[in-house]
């Protein structure tokens, strides 16, 4: 885990992360439930402050619950009080997580691997765009930093390749090949193409392509890589893609979470109506009051979609998808 500290300042600090907080500012308070090796789990911390610049951890616990129900392990800390397993003391200073120094514990190694194994992805086609240096470390990163580097070992790989190709061919209509070619220490993506108006092919570089179709190709790089992480999430696939490519672009996503745990924020209609209601979990997302709420669609309001009666797009177009139409404890289920 990079730690807390890290992912503030890299999210643009404290004050960026609570965005809308005037006056005194919000609390930050995440919670995570999880079922990590057949085991129920939940984690959750607040951080707090007094000015908007500031903060520090107020609360943070953890219980593992073991197959049966029975509680197996916890902690709770309180600013720098600390309840835990026995010889367990973990370093803690006001702005860092006690998870974080907790990776190396029998107890709560699976948690700290989980939550590290954790990889949102937003891609930015201008960073693929450009020519990269050589980057051995793995992931791929969060923007695409890496892509080329990645790249470069799945395009080596017969079947990685492949569904590579295959995505972007669907996509564009005249892919047929992609590679990474180096000039002056750089890496570069190229793809193979139809040249308009000719029965020629030629190799065109990434600075040559569309936002789209870069943003394609990183979210593809990103579901077929290997070996495969745990938890992938996808932040608005839909931006900059064609329309008519997002069904294709799911049917990658949903193929990734047999292998991955994956989930994905959308505010597209065309995404959520290809989302498989019956395998599929579904969650709104809120902000009510400056505040972020996530809750479950229960049964119930799925009934509509389930008889084939409204498809989930047109529950989201009319305005149906409100929190305030939801059941209040539907999220815990």
């Amino acid at each position: 885990m990079q730690g807390l500290p890290a992912a503030i300042t890299q999210r643009g600090g404290i004050d960026t992360v609570r965005r809308r907080s005037h006056g005194r500012p919000f609390d930050v308070h995440i919670e995570f439930q999880l079922l990590i090796d057949q085991q129920h789990v939940t984690y959750e911390f607040i951080i707090t402050g007094d000015r908007l610049e500031e903060y520090r951890v107020k609360t943070e616990k953890t219980i593992m619950y073991g197959p049966n129900g029975e509680e197996k392990v916890s902690f709770v800390r309180n600013g720098h009080d600390w309840d835990g397993p026995e010889g367990v003391a973990p370093f803690m200073d006001e702005q860092s997580l006690a998870l974080t120094a907790l990776g190396g514990t029998k107890q709560f190694k699976p948690l700290v691997d989980f939550l590290s194994g954790l990889t949102v992805y937003s891609i930015f086609p201008d960073t693929l765009r450009i020519p990269q240096r050589f980057d051995s470390s793995h992931p791929l990163k969060e923007h695409g930093e890496n892509w080329v580097s990645i790249l470069r070992e799945l395009v080596k790989e017969k079947y990685a390749k492949n569904d590579i190709v295959t995505g972007l061919r669907k996509l564009t209509g005249d892919i047929e090949d992609v590679r990474v070619a180096s000039a002056a220490g750089y890496l570069i993506a190229e793809f193979k193409q139809q040249v308009k108006g000719q029965k020629a092919k030629r190799w065109f570089d990434a600075a040559q392509q569309s936002d789209g179709t870069l943003r394609v190709a990183g979210l593809l790089t990103a579901l077929v890589q290997s070996p495969a992480l745990p938890v992938i999430g996808v932040e608005e696939p839909e931006l900059t893609v064609h329309p008519g490519a997002l069904p294709m672009l799911y049917d990658y996503l949903r193929q990734a979470s047999e292998v991955s745990q994956v989930f994905v924020t959308t505010h597209s209609p065309i995404i959520l109506d290809v989302v498989d209601v019956e395998n599929d979990v579904i969650f709104v997302v809120n902000r009510v009051d400056g505040k972020t709420e996530v809750k479950r669609m229960t049964e119930t309001q799925l009934e509509p979609v389930r008889k084939s009666l409204l498809r989930l797009g047109d529950l989201f177009m009319s305005g149906d998808l409100q929190l305030s139409l939801f059941d209040d404890t539907s999220w815990r289920k």
